[in-house]
């Protein structure tokens, strides 16, 4: 069973605006490390990106899940959050950077050698403890550590979101809750700054500036052979791609019974042929960030969001600092 995820949601969204001024110009405007006051505080006050601290409190969260299995009746061994093969973000350039582009692309078809996957799998050790179950006994495990299945309604709508409850989630729920209820991201006062910033950011291409920019861009890349009219669909062609690719190789019928021996992966061939015009791709897009402009228009209109931003929610992340007890 997949483990879920424990990230906060917020992270993604300051990350998004952090990432887009990865890439420098030589055209007037703010130096490359500069950022908004959004970014800089989350960077300050929460260690969004931090692998150490999201390694500590993994480790913490597996801990409580033990003592919560025993008291549920059953052995659970912690698993170490660094025996995956998950690459450390000290391990790879800046996303988006020259240096990073020159590696991976768009880290679409090399998300393996990104990600560790040339590193040994990480391995539950409680895989053989789990095994020698008899089926009943491993429902019942599984139903302690995450919770009972929920039944999916066929009528619902998928693209609603998922709403979940960490006292439905058995003990990963309740120690992920216990963990993270600490963090700054789940604090009420948080969510409406994280609501607008997301909005205001899909929008952001709606800058006169960023717009005027976004038309050279498009000049430029065309002169280099592609036909795009703003560098997001650039990166998404890739992934669209590489999707298409996946989905040939998986079941047709989605409820079909799935053989546990078969093996899923696209065709090396169409893979590494992938691979090679998006690294062409990426390579053209970032020269053309740099050489229009555009890397720095865009991190100029990041700035000036975050600056809004800042002007009317400052205060209420200050308070929610405050009062966010310390780890």
């Amino acid at each position: 069973m997949r483990r879920p995820p424990v990230l906060p949601a917020l992270a993604g969204a300051v990350a998004a605006l952090v990432l887009v001024g990865c890439t420098g110009s030589d055209a007037a405007g703010p130096s490359d490390d500069e950022t908004g006051p959004v970014t800089a505080f989350f960077e300050k006050v929460g260690g969004s990106f931090d692998d150490e601290q999201f390694q500590d409190d993994q480790r913490r969260i597996e801990e409580l899940i033990a003592a919560c299995m025993t008291e549920e009746g059953f052995e659970y061994t912690p698993v170490d959050p660094t025996s995956g093969g998950v690459m450390s973000s000290d391990d790879a350039p800046d996303w988006g950077s020259e240096e990073f582009v020159e590696q991976y692309g768009y880290g679409v078809t090399t998300g393996e050698e990104l990600f560790g996957g040339g590193q040994e799998p990480s391995t539950d050790p409680n895989q053989e403890y789990v095994a020698a179950m008899s089926e009943s006994e491993q429902l019942a495990y599984n139903e302690a550590l995450y919770g009972a299945m929920t039944e999916v309604d066929p009528e619902a709508d998928p693209d609603a979101p998922i709403e979940s409850n960490w006292e439905e989630e058995g003990c990963w729920g309740a120690a992920s809750h216990e963990v993270n209820q600490a963090q700054i991201w789940d604090d009420p006062a948080v969510a409406d700054m994280t609501e607008e910033m997301q909005v205001e950011y899909e929008n952001l291409e709606d800058d006169p500036s960023l717009s005027e920019a976004q038309g050279r861009w498009s000049e430029c890349i065309a002169e280099a052979g592609y036909d795009f009219a703003a560098p997001h669909e650039a990166e998404q062609s890739i992934s669209d791609e590489m999707s298409a690719l996946w989905e040939a190789v998986m079941p047709a019928d989605p409820e079909a019974e799935i053989d546990p021996t078969a093996s899923f992966e696209p065709d090396p061939a169409a893979v590494a042929e992938l691979k090679e015009k998006e690294f062409a791709l990426s390579a053209a897009d970032h020269e053309c960030r740099r050489s229009t402009g555009f890397a720095k228009a865009q991190q100029a209109a990041v700035i000036a969001l975050e600056e809004r931003l800042w002007e009317k929610y400052g205060d209420q992340l200050e308070a929610a600092a405050a009062k966010t007890p310390a780890k």
